[in-house]
């Protein structure tokens, strides 16, 4: 395993995040910024920006960090026990990932130094395998047309740019980088269940210039495929690091929780589904980092069904330690008073969004 980043970088971003959190994401005020109409989803951006946190993906050539995908994994671990409004796995991770695919130096430096400073947001529109067919193009003299729906994508509204992943009549895919208000698209905004920001986006022969190419061809079919790969990766993190804390929540609620002069966590039952919750957790943090390894390291194959893998253990474990913290929460663990019913609606949105990343058909391993 390769880690791109020292031990001592390393405990510096994670202490770094760790004091975000604190400082930035203490309970209560979550709750109050969460109980407003809009919530400001990129309050503390221009922070995580001025701590170098935006940089971690991208090659210090960039003016990044130069981590490597394991380093981003076990960053994310940490960010997630904040329950973070900002759109750090979909703005640096994924779209700061196909922007770095462009061949044109100068264009993808100016590109990738804005993701960095925290001056533009970029989202990515289509491309997710999981939801095929979203976006389609056509040339037209000096440009090209695009139409088609791309559904549920967060912070859609909040974007400077977008990254429209598109693919032509004869199935070749192409990567089109267009400022936001300055396309024409139907936008339908809400909130999904862990209060962040989505929308669906509709295309009716828009057009776009010739100059919006950003990427094309085998260039953008690859591209897609690894910001695949790391957006499974990252949200997979971002989902062990919430699963530890409901972890480690629910086994302090069973040794201070009081019923028949005993704490709960004496009764036999509770041990055993309280080690259950412990034996997912461990299985999802194995897989998940074996994922983000390979993205670096690992062959196509490999990927490919530790892709699956991730998402499937993820899931379950996911599932099974979200009721689990609630059930023995009791009545007050749906209330919005208590992090695990919020740590449990950011699990239901996690798994959603990974599973929009991944492949409808599951590949053999041979």
């Amino acid at each position: 395993m390769s880690l791109a980043l020292d031990l001592e970088s390393k405990s510096i971003i994670e202490n770094t995040l760790r004091r975000f959190i604190t400082e930035s994401y203490e309970p209560t005020a979550r709750h109050q910024r969460l109980k407003q109409r809009e919530v400001d989803c990129l309050l503390h951006w221009p922070l995580l920006a001025e701590l170098g946190v935006l940089g971690l993906p991208f090659d210090e050539a960039f003016g990044g960090l130069g981590g490597a995908s394991v380093d981003v994994a076990d960053a994310l671990v940490v960010l997630a026990r904040g329950l973070v409004f900002e759109p750090f796995v979909e703005a640096a991770i994924i779209s700061g990932g196909i922007l770095a695919a462009r061949q044109d130096v100068q264009q993808r430096e100016q590109a990738i130094t804005r993701v960095i400073d925290g001056s533009s947001v970029t989202m990515t529109l289509g491309g997710r395998p999981g939801l095929p067919g979203e976006l389609a193009y056509r040339k037209i003299p000096g440009g090209y047309r695009v139409s088609g729906t791309s559904c549920v994508v967060p912070f859609a509204e909040q974007a400077d740019f977008w990254l429209l992943a598109a693919v032509d009549a004869d199935g070749i895919p192409a990567v089109l980088r267009v400022p936001r208000r300055e396309i024409s698209a139907s936008i339908s905004g809400y909130r999904l269940m862990d209060g962040r920001p989505a929308a669906d986006v509709s295309f009716d022969e828009a057009t776009i210039p010739s100059s919006g190419v950003w990427i094309e061809g085998d260039a953008a079919c690859q591209a897609l495929r690894l910001a695949s790969l790391r957006a499974v990766s990252a949200y997979c993190a971002d989902a062990v690091g919430v699963m530890a804390m409901l972890v480690e929540n629910t086994g302090e609620y069973l040794r201070t929780r009081v019923q028949f002069g005993v704490a709960i966590g004496t009764f036999q039952a509770l041990q055993h589904r309280f080690a259950d919750m412990h034996m997912r957790l461990i299985e999802a943090q194995a897989i998940a980092r074996e994922l983000a390894i390979s993205i670096d390291e690992g062959t196509s194959e490999d990927q490919a069904w530790l892709r699956f893998a991730a998402a499937s253990v993820v899931e379950r474990a996911a599932r099974l330690i979200g009721h689990e913290a609630i059930q023995m929460h009791g009545g007050m663990g749906v209330t919005d008073e208590l992090i695990v019913s919020h740590c449990n609606a950011r699990l239901v949105v996690l798994t959603r969004l990974i599973r929009a990343w991944v492949d409808e058909e599951v590949p053999l391993r041979t």
